[in-house]
């Protein structure tokens, strides 16, 4: 995992979602004795990327059940992989299995999605960067962008505060005033934070260029006026002094006609709410 987790953050995260799951006591497993030790398997109903075993690991410690990774997160899995073994109290392999299972088909679903626009770029000669957005699960956050980046992924933004990002909001507080705009942001911006703007005509493009902007988000864009902007920025020789993010409406189906232009990212919110690749697993007792 490129990403090292903060356990501290995961382990809270994963008790809220416990507690969320089982108020007082899982009284579907009262039946089995207290003191019952058994061994589970996760293996693979489909085939796909896996993810999110790290984050697994830590939820069946918490749960004093040991778990043996067969295999690395990221990694490409088809039909009948052992995933995982566990070992430890049935009641907790119980108590912690719906979790469990939720978060890495979720994450492999979202990382083996990231995998499939990567290999339509790859086979494009381009060099452009996946991208995935803000728009997550409320509360997931933190495990949809990991998967993403387990995907080779860009992860963008994890909150407000990571960079600036006017869009279109901004703009029509400012009445379209693209100059203004960026002009007063610079005068209170730390010098810590660069600066995105979010635009969707294609003349808009050269103004903010030329203000200095570190990055450019032609937002919902035809891949025409994605080449058109890119192409004004090459011939008043500013291409290579800004960071070009095509968004909006981009799709495994589409996302070929944007590669086109060669921006630096195209970014969706494909990945994280709605992964078109899904992945299968299950826990079985042995």
């Amino acid at each position: 995992m490129k990403m090292k987790l903060n356990k501290l953050i995961v382990k809270e995260k994963l008790k809220q979602f416990l507690e969320e799951d089982c108020h007082f006591k899982d009284v579907s497993s009262e039946f089995i004795p207290e003191d019952a030790i058994v061994t589970a398997k996760i293996m693979a109903k489909s085939e796909g990327y896996i993810s999110g075993l790290e984050v697994m690991k830590i939820l069946f410690e918490m749960l004093d059940v040991n778990i043996e990774i067969k295999i690395k997160d990221g990694k490409k899995i088809k039909k009948g992989d052992i995933i995982a073994i566990l070992k430890g109290n049935a009641r907790n392999i119980l108590l912690g299995e719906r979790i469990g299972l939720n978060l890495i088909t979720l994450m492999s679903s979202i990382t083996t999605t990231t995998q499939k626009y990567n290999k339509i770029i790859k086979k494009s000669g381009k060099k452009v960067k996946i991208a995935c957005t803000r728009k997550t699960t409320p509360g997931l956050r933190m495990f949809e962008k990991i998967a993403v980046e387990l995907g080779e992924g860009d992860t963008h933004r994890y909150s407000l505060d990571d960079m600036i990002l006017l869009k279109d909001t901004h703009l029509e507080y400012y009445d379209g005033n693209i100059q203004k705009l960026i002009r007063d942001v610079k005068k209170k911006a730390s010098f810590s934070k660069k600066i995105e703007i979010e635009l969707e005509k294609v003349d808009d493009v050269l103004l903010a260029a030329k203000e200095g902007v570190d990055i450019i988000m032609l937002d919902n864009m035809t891949p025409e006026e994605v080449k058109k902007s890119i192409e004004l920025l090459k011939q008043h020789q500013l291409r290579d002094r800004v960071v070009i993010e095509v968004s909006g409406g981009i799709t495994i189906e589409n996302i070929s006609d944007y590669l086109i232009a060669e921006p630096d990212i195209i970014s969706t919110s494909e990945l994280t709410l709605l992964p078109r690749e899904k992945v299968d697993l299950s826990l079985r007792f042995e």
